[in-house]
């Protein structure tokens, strides 16, 4: 289907066109190492940088030290760090809310845009490499949230500046393949400036849509913080100046455009990045019914209603019949809710019996992990609680499986409620994250000699030590 350019417009800038447009400076720098090695090097030099958590290698060729030198050594504005600190604090309070509004609305959303969805189709980064894709998209979140993230001894630059890289050593590949699924011309081109814009204003954007999708809306000057903060990362991941916007508002007119432009295409590659996200999430205990109910309430959105059906329907609508029902009436769809209500709830039950039955497993491989008290320990314990000693810290999987509990029981008689109210599944969706960044403390990255990286004074504040 050809697009009628004048349709997809934003300030001057023509969206088809901007398709072609990719990272010169990057792409420059890429092609200088495929120029002095070959392809089977240039894949080395991926995985290289994707397991070693040191800089950029010294034995790459000049443009690429020299871009690597740019980036490394940029200033930034009082204004600038002023914004850095507040996103930090609102990271602070929210962060678990934002890897659970990643995964359950912002990523499963943006697969609808189909052209881009191919480049992790075809890499087979998501489709095939679930587990991997997921955590290193964590990762990169966690790095740029940190506190002081933009100093030279932080990794916030160095790893959204070696994303970058990898997007062009993608982009390289994907042009000049030989084997295999071509890249198609009418997509475009790889990871292009719309591809680039689009996805940061998503870190942004669709966290904002998020938490107020769940009764947490964020302050006007706290979004504006945490935009200014993201769009200064676009700036090192390879955005184009005028591309980046001034404030929250244009930053929405511009995502509107795009997602208009790309999601207008059928999709099927999106499909199959949904699935994989789907069974990544059992990663973290996560049953597929109990995930489809969280993302069908964070998918639904006025520009695009149909997104939860589209994007998961047609793998799980025969599986699951009724999450996937469309009533007619109003009176239909109040009762449908009701009947999604009591679902929500047999299922939160069965996954915090799975979690507490669980919760050993998990914990287990905690670097500080105790072994079970026996009676006369438990005993000493509560003689030293009794003259002011301190009880072992709880880990913030324990507050959550607590917090659970005080959901599914009652209060006074600690006999399970009867059902939920939307209320109460709105804030027992808020505690997902806090579980989901529980796990992701104690990965133990596979090839790394190390785990998944949480901040000291993070893992303090958010009950991970």
């Amino acid at each position: 289907m050809e697009n009628n350019s004048t349709e997809f417009e934003w300030n001057g800038i023509d969206l088809e066109s901007l398709r072609k447009v990719m990272d010169q400076p990057a792409d420059d720098a890429v092609q200088a190492v495929f120029e002095s090695h070959s392809m089977n090097h240039l894949r080395e030099m991926l995985i290289q940088m994707a397991e070693n958590d040191s800089a950029i290698s010294s034995a790459y060729p000049q443009p690429m030290q020299d871009l690597v030198k740019s980036e490394l050594t940029l200033a930034f504005t009082p204004h600038d760090i002023k914004m850095f600190e507040q996103t930090h604090h609102i990271w602070k309070k929210h962060g678990m809310n934002f890897i659970f509004i990643l995964f359950f609305r912002a990523l499963p959303y943006t697969y609808m845009a189909e052209k881009p969805a191919n480049v992790l189709k075809m890499t087979k980064l998501l489709t095939e490499h679930p587990e991997r894709r997921i955590f290193e998209t964590a990762q990169f979140v966690f790095d740029v949230m940190d506190k002081d993230w933009w100093k030279p001894h932080k990794r916030g630059v160095l790893t959204a500046l070696k994303i970058r890289i990898m997007h062009s050593a993608m982009r390289h590949a994907l042009l000049n393949s030989r084997d295999g699924e071509k890249w198609n011309p009418v997509w475009g081109n790889p990871i292009s400036q719309e591809d680039l814009i689009a996805t940061n204003q998503v870190f942004s954007l669709e966290f904002f849509k998020g938490m107020a999708m769940m009764g947490e809306e964020l302050t006007q000057e706290e979004q504006e913080a945490w935009f200014h903060t993201w769009k200064t990362i676009g700036k090192i991941m390879g955005v184009q100046e005028d591309l980046i916007t001034e404030n929250v508002a244009d930053a929405w007119d511009l995502q509107h455009k795009v997602y208009c432009h790309l999601f207008k295409d059928e999709t099927v590659a999106g499909i199959l990045l949904t699935e994989a996200l789907v069974k990544t999430l059992h990663h973290f205990h996560l049953p597929t019914p109990l995930i489809l109910l969280m993302m069908r309430k964070l998918l639904a959105d006025e520009q695009f209603p149909d997104c939860f059906e589209r994007m998961l329907g047609p793998t799980y609508r025969r599986d699951y019949p009724e999450i996937f029902a469309k009533p007619e009436t109003h009176q239909e769809r109040a009762q449908h809710e009701e009947v999604l209500r009591g679902h929500f709830h047999k299922h939160l039950g069965a996954y915090y019996s799975t979690i507490k039955e669980k919760r050993e497993d998990i914990l287990k491989d905690k670097p500080d992990a105790k072994p079970k008290l026996g009676f006369i320990q438990k005993l000493i314990l509560w003689i030293k609680g009794l003259f002011g000693g301190s009880p072992d810290k709880k880990h913030l999987i324990d507050h959550h499986i607590d917090f659970l509990h005080n959901i599914l029981h009652h209060k006074t008689t600690g006999k399970p409620v009867e059902k939920l109210e939307e209320d109460m599944i709105l804030e027992s969706m808020k505690k997902f994250g806090g579980i989901m960044v529980g796990i992701l403390s104690l990965h133990f990255r596979k090839g790394k000699q190390s785990g998944f990286r949480i901040p000291e004074n993070l893992k303090e504040i958010w009950s991970l030590t």
